[in-house]
């Protein structure tokens, strides 16, 4: 499995048979400057909630319309999608799983999204294991927890403590879950500012290795 990070919270998992994309949001096409080309080879996207961060409808219809994929995701963000492309996206709700082809399995688990700014109600979000069968990853998306009943190789786990968990809980959660691998997600929004070094440093004592992958960075497991 090769993971590459994008911008906040987004993932492009490549396994021997299927290409994944995870929460391919504006901050990918806009502040990185992915061009969406890059994801023609796309055979699937996934998404945990509707917001824009995690959720670039413009770009993800170039994506599907290039790559012929289907969606994913929670049951709002394939309301939208289904309204444009009938049938093409299928609500991941919790305990829903998904076969995509090379026998990679995907798993919904329910998250918790925290109180928005703003004050609206916030959306319901789906959080998602990848197992292809050696190596398993864990998005749960912007959550103020983590299911720690989830067993998986490695994490993404959300770090900025507005509308997500912060420094301090994501570490009590990981001790439970017992990863070998967590990836900060959802700090380098500028809304919401936190330096991730505080994280690596929060985590120096815990026996689970912190990966920092900038921006179109991967590493291979």
């Amino acid at each position: 499995m090769k993971i590459t990070k994008h911008a906040q919270s987004c993932f492009y998992i490549e396994t021997t048979y299927s290409n994944l994309l995870l929460d391919p949001g504006t901050y990918v096409f806009n502040e990185e400057k992915v061009n969406p080309i890059a994801f023609k080879e796309t055979d699937l996207i996934i998404i945990t909630h509707e917001h824009r961060d995690h959720f670039d409808w413009g770009n993800i219809q170039i994506i599907m319309e290039m790559s012929n994929c289907n969606v994913i995701g929670s049951s709002t963000a394939c309301q939208i999608i289904n309204e444009k492309y009938p049938s093409r996206a299928t609500n991941i709700s919790s305990g829903f799983k998904h076969k995509v082809v090379g026998g990679i399995e995907i798993e919904g688990f329910p998250s918790v999204h925290g109180p928005l700014p703003n004050g609206k109600t916030p959306p319901i979000v789906s959080g998602v294991v990848i197992d292809d069968g050696e190596t398993s990853f864990y998005s749960p998306g912007d959550s103020i927890n983590l299911n720690t009943n989830v067993a998986a190789d490695i994490i993404a786990t959300p770090i900025c403590g507005q509308v997500v968990m912060d420094i301090r809980t994501a570490k009590e959660q990981l001790i439970i879950a017992k990863p070998k691998i967590a990836i900060p997600i959802h700090y380098n929004n500028p809304d919401y500012p936190v330096s991730v070094n505080d994280f690596v440093e929060a985590m120096k004592d815990i026996a689970i290795e912190v990966k920092v992958l900038d921006w179109g960075k991967s590493i291979e497991i």
